[in-house]
């Protein structure tokens, strides 16, 4: 059974990026349209592998994800942030995206890196800059708030990669309501 997607901001960006994507593999970055993303804004980033340091270089967040981590994250690898024993997990997973062309759905304790972890929901879906081979990421993650501590601490994520070429189908059945 496929996850739903229970936040309204985070469909906005499922049901975008498969607009956007239409018949090819998978959208690229100039392909999002910031205009149609309108309340989803502030929980978005996007980033670009960077094979020569193993890792991701953040183009840009939202306002609430430069909330989250403490300064804007734009321009910054993924390692200049993360923490070290965090990295190479997280890592993993934004690689696991790329590679298996995937998207990336998580519920439960979110920003766990960040020292301000809260209870939400992720997704993570890969860019292709030719439309081919996924080499970004756009992703968004809602934190619900106020945050519940002893709750955080006793959640585990759910993580789930469901592959791209199962979006349009099962994706759009498994979306969650309000």
């Amino acid at each position: 059974m496929l996850p739903a997607i229970k936040t309204q901001r985070l469909r906005i960006l499922m049901e975008h990026y498969l607009e956007v994507r239409g018949d090819r593999r998978m959208p690229s970055r100039r392909d999002i349209d910031a205009l149609r993303l309108g309340p989803a804004l502030p929980i978005i980033w996007m980033s670009e592998y960077e094979p020569a340091a193993g890792t991701f270089r953040y183009r840009l967040a939202g306002e609430e994800v430069n909330d989250i981590w403490g300064f804007a994250v734009a321009g910054r690898l993924l390692s200049d942030f993360v923490p070290p024993e965090r990295f190479s997990p997280t890592n993993e997973s934004f690689l696991k995206v790329l590679r298996d062309e995937a998207a990336l759905i998580a519920s439960g304790a979110v920003y766990r890196c960040s020292g301000r972890v809260g209870l939400g929901e992720r997704l993570i879906l890969p860019l292709a800059s030719d439309d081919v081979t996924a080499d970004g990421l756009i992703g968004a993650t809602h934190r619900e708030s106020p945050v519940d501590l002893e709750l955080v601490a006793t959640s585990e994520q759910v993580v789930n990669y469901v592959p791209i070429d199962e979006l349009d189908c099962a994706l759009r059945t498994a979306v969650g309501n309000d």
